[in-house]
């Protein structure tokens, strides 16, 4: 219903923006093009060829989640509603410093809304493709430093802190989507001699269960209100209400209707759940079975809690269920399928000739 009356209400705009859009698609084209070809004559053109397969995971995934935030920037109350529908709600209990740097960019925003949203659409898709398509020497190199820039403006203006200092919850998006992303860029930073050591794989289970522990953590903050109140099912249903298919919205309306019997022990269930997955990723390498019983209750969560970020016409990004889901991959492809490396010749028993 929004939709379509903000969709009526700012038709000229509207169509302003999905023009200034095709223009800009237009010029990536060409340019995007021209440089492809020029590039595909002098030598082939191979993006992920010298990449383990791990990181080749983390690339194409960062990657289409950038391009996916683009395109979710380009729905029409992105151009007319951002600030009133979006950023102003987010105000809402954050400290002084962190509100005026919010009210900053609101203020620079509302000067002129079309072209600011132009280059939110365009950079995060732009983003996406030097991620995806550039190489580690050049191009890819610079699309991961300039989108951890830019994560950090939209993780301050755009996601509050991802609300961690306003009564934030894993089912508000905390620590915010974009944080992760700079997290997921500043790994494909690291030397490549890091994506065959246990050092990797030991910081990203490290920092796994180091999530689970902040969700708890925030879940169970006395002052957040989510023990003595309704909140927990007035969050889920507002997002079961969205403009939705109706097998997207039924598990919501079910965890609304259930957490909503009894605040105190649907809190406790998850801020229970959120501690026991801390504690398995904690303790040491998680078995597979841990893995998967970990990925079925982040997408379960994704789904139920944050309704996959997407629905809406106000959804700028998956949130940040999605991220953690590749993390997981990530992790898997590390820690359970890469090859067993053959003892090297230095570790031969003494005596024994390893000559050809």
């Amino acid at each position: 219903m929004l939709m379509n009356a903000a969709a009526g209400a700012h038709l000229p705009v509207l169509k302003y923006f999905y023009v200034m859009n095709a223009v800009m698609l237009l010029l990536v084209m060409i340019l995007g093009g021209t440089v492809v070809t020029a590039k595909t004559q002098r030598r082939p053109f191979h993006p992920w060829a010298q990449s383990p397969r791990s990181r080749k995971i983390l690339i194409i995934g960062l990657g289409l989640l950038w391009i996916l935030d683009g395109l979710l920037q380009a729905q029409p109350l992105m151009a007319t509603q951002f600030v009133h529908e979006l950023l102003v709600p987010l105000l809402h209990g954050q400290p002084g410093m962190v509100a005026t740097m919010m009210r900053i960019g609101m203020h620079v925003w509302r000067i002129h809304p079309l072209a600011w949203d132009l280059v939110a659409i365009w950079t995060q898709i732009l983003l996406g493709f030097l991620i995806l398509f550039g190489e580690d020497a050049e191009w890819r190199r610079i699309g991961l430093w300039v989108s951890i820039v830019w994560g950090f403006i939209v993780w301050v203006g755009g996601e509050g802190l991802g609300s961690l200092l306003s009564g934030g919850s894993w089912f508000v998006g905390s620590p915010g989507s974009v944080l992760l992303y700079v997290l997921a860029a500043a790994t494909l930073l690291l030397p490549r001699t890091y994506w065959s050591s246990p050092l990797l794989k030991e910081i990203l289970r490290k920092t796994i269960a180091g999530l689970w522990f902040l969700f708890a953590l925030l879940q169970a903050w006395p002052g957040s209100g989510w023990w003595s109140t309704p909140k927990l099912a007035t969050d889920v249903l507002a997002q079961a209400q969205m403009a939705q298919p109706g097998f997207i919205s039924a598990p919501l309306y079910l965890l609304a209707h259930l957490t909503r019997l009894d605040p105190l022990i649907g809190n406790g269930v998850f801020v229970a759940l959120f501690i026991v997955l801390a504690g398995l990723w904690a303790l040491g390498r998680p078995s597979r079975l841990t893995w998967v019983i970990t990925s079925g209750i982040t997408f379960g969560l994704w789904w139920c809690g944050q309704d996959l970020g997407v629905f809406g016409g106000m959804g700028t990004d998956p949130n940040s269920g999605a991220i953690l889901l590749l993390g997981l991959m990530v992790y898997a492809d590390l820690a359970y399928f890469q090859p067993t490396r053959e003892p090297s010749s230095h570790h031969a028993e003494p005596g024994l000739n390893t000559s050809a």
